[in-house]
């Protein structure tokens, strides 16, 4: 069954994450990453017959015909096919053909050999499949199909079983695995470590390790746990005998196994089948336009420390990844207080293919921390230092910035190109962000699809580029201008997108995505039929799941009329505990409704918690009511009358509603509400403040409001000369932090902040003293930054300051 990708699109639902930058140091050249260099010879044999086999060999046969990669092997007199031979070009093509799927690249023969591990000339078996797909779809070109169709075929049937969870608690962790790993695995992961590599489960801070081994710990088949699998196949870093090390992990990783109880599904549940994210259908929509892509970037390998450039256009210039940087299961890179780096010498092939057309693009799904980072903090950049560049992607708050040099700039690409202030176009989201310029119309920011209303007013040709600068993501060569966030997928061209182009590939997106076909076949009589669901990894810790239909992959109708109400997702043997955006659903289904296309059951999308993996979690349906099967659920404890309490008063307190929130906060921080980024703000999260006074309603999306609203007040007020002055007079300013606010200067920013914004002293407020610590542990994590970090820093940790009290309960309840 064909579904076209318009009818299953839906919503997208997006996270918002508040965090502060931090600095670090290095230089241009620090760990740049190996390159392999290619065959050198020359081709002597019969010219190429046809414009496709030219087109044919510039493409893929000069890339695959070396002798490091395929043309060691795949020549006459050794292993057939002879697709690399070297004598004839048109008998190699002749060869080529019958590997190859020209309308569907990524599915030809010769990517899913190189993807499978097949003589990979790279450290990363599915780098190797991205780039041998590139060079394919250089020869096809507008031979691949665009149609953004999706084949429904039967998942595999699954009954929802006994399952076991990771407990809340690393205790079990602490006591049975992190001794193995914290000795022998600490050298390499953990974040201090001189080549720390994620993930960091040998982590000095036990939280975050327990966090990170639950991806390679299988606790229901330990001997699938990629900490035994590692050791034991695949001798990764052994300490001893590889089996016998390997042994011992997976004797702890089975000790702390058998201590976690099974999660077993009530037998009163009425339930699906249950599928696991890999069961499902790759939601892939295709359709992508890369023509003049000269640098891609989909971080699909998910670990080592090595980001691959799969353009197919060498030299490949893969980003080499140094301090904390992670790797994010969903694809893409976390960054937070990192770089990933190409060499300088692989880097320049922006230069010569840029510079030869004098036009180019910059495209990237980005999402950042916060919106407090300023500097601009460089998501993107092609430069040498703080001061010298060809072109940067930066953030500056809620502001994109596109510096680039040109003959009418300065070496530093001043002055920028920002998207403008009242807008509030960068959130901290998931976003599409493309960058064009040309001699003609300049520069150009677009943000999820949409053209940025800001006129380049110094369009002219580019200067003359340096040819030594490196390509760097996360911060700046001098390792200034820190920028925390994720980056999913990055492409440079050296032509300018159009709106079209730029359009498609927004409608596109970013990620891998399935279809879950959770079968209800066996509650309704009728075969083939499937609550459906699009499902990706959102990041390191959940799922996204949208697009909820009923569809039955034969186009058969509805028989019997049947009642849907009250869907809710489980996993791994129980309801997941949040994120029921469905428990609302209650439809009537008509006979002889068609479900050929899906129908939809709601509109809404919802976030479901990771616990084991995306290999490892078992997802299933629940249902109130489908057809003939019930299972009322009755939420909560219910009292009777004999067993009520004896104190039956509710809350005495009551939180601030939405205006008296804004008017709070104007008069603590004496920046009046008419303030345009305070009113800007203001206007956009009210609708997500409070509009009751009841504390049982406050939820956290409401403290996502409160948070952002108190940024954008502080942000002001210690912006403001006199304002900053007034509230800490005895604090300069123009020095860095480990002067500014070292430990005996520490007090002269904390007590005027906390006597500014807590000035009255309420039984019902925080001790002092207590927010006083709290504070004090802040600014010193946040001032740790090493000798670069500059006076900046200084003003960016006293706004972070001041928004964690403006932003609390203090303020917040009645």
């Amino acid at each position: 069954m064909k579904l076209s990708q318009k009818t299953l699109s839906s919503l997208s639902v997006l996270s918002l994450c508040l965090t502060l930058t931090a600095c670090g140091g290095g230089d241009v050249e620090s760990n740049p990453p190996q390159q392999q260099e290619p065959d050198s010879g020359v081709y002597t044999g019969p010219a190429p017959a046809t414009e496709d086999i030219q087109k044919y060999k510039v493409s893929l046969w000069d890339n695959i015909s070396t002798q490091n990669r395929c043309g060691a092997c795949h020549t006459e007199g050794n292993q057939a096919p002879y697709f690399a031979s070297r004598e004839d070009v048109n008998d190699a093509y002749a060869a080529t053909n019958p590997l190859v799927d020209l309308t569907d690249p990524a599915s030809s023969r010769l990517v899913e050999k190189v993807a499978g591990g097949h003589n990979c000339w790279l450290d990363s078996d599915s780098a190797c499949g991205e780039t041998m797909t590139s060079w394919i779809k250089l020869w096809s070109d507008e031979r691949v199909s665009s149609a953004n169709t999706i084949e429904l075929t039967a998942p595999v049937i699954r009954e929802p079983g006994s399952s076991k969870s990771f407990p809340d608690d690393s205790a079990l962790f602490s006591q049975h695995v992190y001794p193995i790993v914290s000795q022998y695995c600490v050298d390499c992961h953990n974040e201090g470590a001189t080549f720390a590599q994620s993930p960091f489960f040998a982590s000095n801070d036990i939280t975050q390790a327990y966090e990170s081994a639950k991806n390679v710990i299988n606790i229901d088949e330990p001997s699938q746990s990629r900490l035994v699998v590692r050791l034991g196949s695949e001798f990764h870093n052994c300490w001893t005998n590889c089996q016998e090390n390997s042994n011992e992990m997976l004797a702890a990783v089975t000790a702390m196994s058998d201590a976690i109880a099974v999660d077993e599904i009530s037998p009163e549940m009425v339930v699906s089948k249950s599928l696991r994210l890999t069961d499902g259908i790759t939601a892939s929509s295709g359709g992508r336009f890369e023509t003049d892509v000269i640098a891609l970037y989909q971080f699909k390998t998910g670990e080592g420390s090595t980001a691959y450039d799969t353009s197919g256009i060498a030299p490949e210039a893969n980003l080499s990844l140094t301090g904390d940087v992670e790797w994010l299961g969903s694809w893409g890179l976390s960054f937070t207080n990192g770089k990933a780096q190409a060499s300088t010498a692989n880097s320049k092939k922006l230069h010569d293919l840029i510079t030869s057309t004098g036009e180019f693009s910059v495209e990237a799904w980005v999402t950042p921390n916060n919106v407090t980072q300023e500097g601009p903090a460089r998501i993107v950049t092609y430069s040498a230092g703080d001061d010298a560049r060809n072109f940067t992607l930066g953030q500056s708050q809620y502001n994109y910035d596109f510096m680039l040099r040109t003959e009418a700039s300065s070496t530093n690409g001043e002055p920028a190109l920002s998207s403008p202030d009242a807008d509030e176009v960068l959130q901290a989201t998931l976003q599409h962000v493309v960058l064009t310029y040309n001699a003609t119309e300049g520069r150009k920011i677009y943000v999820n699809g949409n053209l940025i209303e800001v006129a380049d007013e110094d369009i002219a040709p580019l200067a003359s580029w340096d040819d030594s600068f490196a390509l760097i993501l996360g911060r700046e060569a001098s390792n200034q201008h820190v920028w925390q966030g994720d980056i999913r997928l990055l492409a440079i061209y050296n032509r300018v997108l159009e709106q079209e182009q730029i359009s498609q590939n927004y409608d596109v997106g970013v990620g891998e995505k399935f279809f879950l076909l959770f079968s209800v076949s066996h509650l309704i009589d009728l075969p083939n039929t499937y609550v459906m669901f699009e499902v990706s990894q959102f990041d390191n810790y959940s799922y996204l799941f949208t697009g909820a239909s009923l569809v039955n992959i034969d186009g058969t109708p509805v028989a019997e009329a049947f009642d849907m109400r009250s869907v809710r997702i489980g996993i791994n043997g129980k309801e997941s505990a949040q994120g029921q955006a469905y428990s609302n659903v209650d439809l009537a289904i008509e006979s002889g409704q068609a479900l050929a296309e899906p129908m939809s059951l709601s509109a809404l999308g919802t976030i479901i918690g990771l616990e084991k993996g995306a290999s490892q979690d078992e997802f299933f349906l629940t249902f109130e009511q489908i057809g003939e099967h019930e299972n009322v659920v009755v939420p909560g404890v219910i009292i009777t009358p004999d067993e009520l309490p004896a104190n039956t008063e509710t809350a005495q307190i009551g939180l601030r509603n939405f205006a008296e929130i804004n008017h709070s906060m104007s008069e603590l921080t004496g920046v009046p509400q008419q303030t345009t980024k305070v009113f800007d703000t203001y206007g956009l999260v009210k609708s997500q403040l409070p509009s009751v006074e009841n504390i049982d309603t406050f939820i956290s999306a409401q403290q996502m409001g409160v948070t952002q609203l108190a940024i954008a007040y502080c942000d002001v007020a210690i912006d403001d000369d006199s304002l900053r002055s007034a509230w800490f007079p005895d604090i300069d300013f123009t020095q860095e932090p480990n002067v500014a606010l070292s430990s005996a200067e520490r007090p002269n920013l904390l007590n005027p902040l906390i006597g500014q914004l807590m000035p009255l002293n309420l039984s019902s407020q925080p001790d002092a003293n207590l927010v006083y610590n709290e504070l004090d542990s802040l600014v010193s994590n946040l001032s740790v930054c090493g000798t670069n970090c500059n006076a900046e820093r200084t003003q960016t940790i006293a706004k972070a300051s001041c928004a964690a009290v403006l932003a609390s309960a203090v303020m917040l309840i009645q």
